[in-house]
Formats: structure tokens, sequence, C-alpha cells
């Protein structure tokens, strides 16, 4: 980790007297859910009555209900990131037009890759390369756009490593090899991606706070309700809304290049653990039957016969079911090394 990050983290710890993860991941999203809730926020905390403006009661509150209001939104995570990749809740349409301008991007920085190396511009060939690095490869190996958003496809290009480069599907062995790193290694990186998560999260609470301002501006504007809206006024709710829409592209900016070193870490932990879970790589001819041949006779003293499938006493010769002869089956399994007859 760069000096900088820790620098940060180790700051924010000693301040605030919470783990980095849970204070990006959970404390930061809530008081900023809080900020788009303020008007249910104040009238909850006005049931409190106190001589001064701020209570210690008034303080419990609003942090217990900080703390759980970004509980339940980590609980989210998972389909904030689906959202922002362009994988639920986008139309065909809306899908389709930003795909076709996330693939035209990637040709149009190819073309600028070829003429900065046509003239000998090798700077401006890095720098174009760097960009174009962050989408997926298809079986040329050439960039292409996978997903319609710019996060969609720094996640999918770097998800796909493993299986192109190992042929490992990273969906089902990166929990294995998690398990086996370190924990204080594994501490290490989760306060680092917990950046990019967390920046995320507020992009995603930012862009819900500018909808559900200017809904709320417009059906007071309409008479359609009669409640308190944010600031009290439909015009500066509407104005505000659009600082909130603001605020959410840029945190989600700004997640971005935190997500690429993140993946570039995710690539790193296969390159160097993946040797952790060679072992998962030797599986005998027989060893389904083996396991089932094991945990009969650990649970019950049984073996299971190879014909009917009917348990028998485990020193039997015989099934007694079908007669079938268990001694060269139990044989089999004895010679496999594993089994305890």
């Amino acid at each position: 980790m760069d000096l900088p990050f820790e620098a940060t983290k180790g700051a924010a710890e000693n301040l605030l007297g919470v783990r980095f993860p849970v204070l990006m991941r959970v404390v930061l999203p809530g008081i900023l859910a809080t900020g788009v809730l303020y008007p249910s926020v104040g009238w909850a905390l006005s049931h409190f009555a106190s001589a001064s403006p701020f209570s210690w009661e008034q303080i419990a509150v609003y942090a217990a209900g900080t703390f759980l209001l970004g509980a339940l939104i980590s609980t989210l995570n998972n389909e904030i990131y689906k959202i922002y990749e362009g994988r639920i809740f986008w139309p065909r349409v809306l899908r389709d037009w930003a795909l076709g301008r996330q693939q035209a991007r990637v040709g149009k920085l190819q073309k600028a890759a070829a003429a900065a190396r046509a003239r000998g511009d090798n700077a401006a060939y890095s720098e174009i390369w760097y960009q174009l690095r962050i989408y997926p490869l298809d079986e040329k190996g050439q960039p292409q756009a996978a997903r319609p958003t710019r996060l969609g496809n720094i996640l999918a290009g770097y998800e796909e490593y493993p299986n192109n480069r190992y042929g490992m599907d990273s969906v089902f062995y990166w929990p294995r090899i998690w398990l086996q790193i370190d924990k204080d290694k594994k501490e290490e990186i989760d306060s680092q991606w917990s950046l990019a998560d967390g920046f995320l999260t507020l992009s995603a609470i930012s862009l819900a706070g500018g909808v559900v301002w200017i809904l709320q501006s417009l059906a007071f504007a309409l008479r359609a309700v009669s409640f308190s809206i944010p600031l009290r006024s439909p015009g500066k709710a509407a104005l505000a809304s659009a600082g909130w829409l603001l605020l959410g592209y840029v945190w989600y900016r700004l997640s971005l290049p935190l997500h690429r070193e993140n993946g570039e870490v995710f690539k790193s932990i296969f390159d160097l653990y993946r040797s952790k879970v060679w072992n998962l790589t030797h599986l005998r001819p027989n060893e389904k039957e083996l396991w089932k041949a094991t945990w009969a006779y650990l649970q019950y003293l049984r073996l299971k016969c190879p014909n009917c499938g009917k348990s028998n006493i485990a020193t039997s010769d015989k099934c007694a079911s079908c007669g079938f002869g268990l001694t060269e089956h139990r044989n089999t399994l004895r010679d496999s090394g594993k089994f305890p007859l």
C-alpha cells in the first residue's frame, strides 16, 4: 500500500475510533443518507425535547440512526455495483446506446494509439494504452467494451483476467483463494478496497438524493403532497437536487481510478496465490464414491453396496439386499489409501 493511503487510513481510525472499512462502508454513507433524508431525521430528533439545540439524547439517537442506516445501505453493496456496471435495471434501449458509446470510445482510442505510434510519440502511445487496458479483451486479444459503463468495463476487465491467463473462473476460485490469504494481508487489502466501495456508495446515495428531492419538489409544486419538503421551498429543493446529482457524478468519477487499482491487486492475488488452491486439482477418479463410503463408515459403520446402493455392515462380504460381493469393492477402497477398512 502507498504511504498517503496508510497515513489517511491511520489518521481516520485514530480520530474517529472506527476501522477504516467501517468508516467508508457504513459511517460515511449513513451520514450522507441522513442528509438526503434530513426532513424526516429532523422530525424524529424533534421528539427529544431539550433546553439546548443539541442534547446527548439527540446525539445518541442520531448516531444510532446513522449507523443503522449506513449498515442497511451496506447490505445493498452488491446491487449497487450491478446497477453501476449496467447489469440490472437498465432498459434495453439505454443499455445498447451506452454500450455503443463505450465501444466507440475504444475505437477512438485505438485510432489515436495507432496515430501516436506512427509519429513515434511513445509517451502518448503509452498513455492511450493505459486507458485502453481497462477494457476486457476479445478472442483476438483486442480491447472491447463488454459493459455499458466505464466502471462495468473496469470490473469486467480484471474479473476475466484469471480465466484468460490461467483458465480459472474468478467467481468460483476467488473465495477459495481469499480464504488462503493471511489475516493481516486480507485486512490490508480490504482497507484499500473499502475506499472505492465507499466512494461508489456515496455516489449512489447522492444520485438517489437528487431524484428524491426533485420528485418531492415537483409533487409539492403540483399540490400533490402537503408535507414539509427539503429547504421548505420547491425551487430551492429542485436547485439542490441538481447539486446532489452533480455530487453523485463526482463521487463516481473519483471511484474509477480506485477501482482500477483494486483490479490490479485482484489480478496480482491470482498470480501469487493460485498455488494455494493447487490441491483442488488433485482429484481421484473415484473420489466422489470414496467420500461417500468414508462418510457411511465413520457415521454409521456401514458400507454402501455399489450395485443397489443399500447400506451393509462394513465387514460384510455380500450385500444383504442384492447379494452383490462387497470384498472387491472394499479392497478397492482400501487400496486408495484413504478408506479405514
